[in-house]
């Protein structure tokens, strides 16, 4: 299952596999990024290592590899069905599948012990990944309403929305949020725990909508060369020259609020990267004979699961054991490297079989669980109905009624109320 979408974005002519690839390197630099950043030991993290230093500068793509993957993606497809709001399948979907993210981030959270002896932290009500994504999914789709109603551009609408972002990002940062309700203040303020907030990662999301956008209309040229080209050229210039236009606005301006965009460049920096990795993929889809490897692009299409799945099995989510509980940064370089290498090629194999795994958690299991529980059925219905016979004129009128009674209880609970549900699996 995928954060936006199961298949790579498709035209009748062009299918554009090089955003599955690049959603299965996002997720997998995050895999082995939280594993590093989880059980390395505080002594070897030495920014003035070179390998250290490579490892947190390639950590530091990643969210905004994803997020832009996301608006890229999700806005391909919106712009694909040109239909009215309430008839778009995608919108629709797009809606459910938001809340399905907020949801699933807030579950992720939890932990069964806590939950049961009625024990609440600030941490369960943090905000992650999923809940920015599910928010971007929604503003994405509110531009796209917006484009609808005003017929503006959408490239222009998510652009200008994006860049805004982007911009009021430090002021929203340096504001004191404290007045809101706690789990509203972590969606604006990191100081509480939060990994992410909306500001500035919808940002990304935005941007990502604009490229969704070209390339909806433009779907041909990113087989043709000047794609990546286009891409790699904008992203040097973020990369190089951002950072001299704030500095010399600035220079002109002197304000507080310039100063504040100069010391939160990182994030057009960070964009700037985005564009040269997208520009990288788009040639190697061009210039790969056989295209990427079909399992690479499977593990693209399956973000969601490995997002989930790395979260319980990394940090105990639900149950309290997690590989975090047994060796929080403990571990030596050598250790964490053979680890990262285990847990990826984990949940690589993972992937790789997805289909049993699912075929034996949804069919065969509900399979054996129902033939179980419809055998105990016979056999309880069957003792209670011969020992309400066998004793029923032994025993006083009274304790007949009661026996009756809790023979009828029996039939309701074992037959009559379950069996909506062992049709609906059955039909599964």
């Amino acid at each position: 299952m995928n954060l936006t979408s199961s298949t790579a974005p498709t035209t009748s002519k062009v299918r554009l596999y090089f955003l599955d690839a690049l959603r299965a390197f996002a997720i997998l630099m995050m895999l082995q990024g939280h594993f590093v950043d989880t059980l390395l030991a505080p002594v070897y993290r030495d920014p003035g290592n070179v390998v250290y230093s490579s490892w947190a500068f390639m950590r530091g793509i990643t969210a905004p590899v994803f997020f832009t993957v996301t608006g890229i993606v999700f806005v391909f497809l919106l712009l694909k069905e040109n239909k009215p709001l309430r008839e778009h399948v995608r919108v629709r979907k797009g809606i459910r599948r938001a809340f399905l993210l907020i949801a699933l981030g807030y579950l992720l959270k939890w932990n069964i012990g806590y939950l049961l002896s009625w024990r609440f932290f600030n941490y369960h009500f943090t905000v992650d990944v999923l809940h920015v994504i599910g928010f971007a999914l929604l503003l994405l789709i509110g531009v796209y309403a917006l484009h609808r109603l005003t017929r503006i551009s959408y490239p222009l609408l998510s652009g200008v929305l994006g860049l805004t972002i982007f911009l009021v990002f430090p002021i929203i940062e340096a504001q004191n949020w404290s007045w809101l309700p706690r789990f509203m203040e972590n969606y604006l303020n990191p100081g509480n725990g939060s990994t992410f907030t909306l500001f500035p990662w919808l940002g990304y999301a935005l941007l990502g909508g604009v490229i969704g956008a070209i390339a909806h209309r433009f779907t041909a040229l990113f087989k043709h060369w000047l794609a990546p080209a286009l891409l790699f050229g904008a992203g040097v210039a973020f990369h190089f020259y951002s950072s001299a236009f704030f500095f010399n606005l600035h220079e002109v301006l002197a304000l507080d609020v310039t100063a504040m965009w100069l010391e939160k460049n990182y994030i057009f920096w960070r964009f700037g990267h985005v564009l040269i990795i997208l520009s990288i993929f788009v040639f190697l889809e061009q210039v790969l004979r056989k295209g990427f490897h079909p399992l690479f692009l499977k593990v693209g299409s399956e973000t969601l699961t490995l997002y989930a799945g790395h979260y319980v099995l990394l940090y105990g989510t639900w149950f309290g054991i997690g590989l975090e509980q047994f060796w929080k940064q403990q571990l030596t370089p050598v250790q964490v490297f053979l680890g990262a290498l285990a847990f990826v090629a984990f949940f690589i194999l993972v992937i790789a079989h997805i289909e049993k795994i699912r075929q034996l958690l949804y069919k065969d299991i509900p399979a054996v669980a129902i033939y179980l529980f419809r055998l105990s059925r016979v056999k309880v219905l069957r003792g209670a109905h011969y020992l309400l016979i066998r004793y029923h004129d032994e025993v006083p009128a009274f304790a007949a009624h009661l026996s009756l009674a809790i023979y009828r209880a029996l039939n309701l609970v074992f037959h009559r109320l379950p069996e909506a549900a062992l049709r609906k699996w059955n039909s599964q």
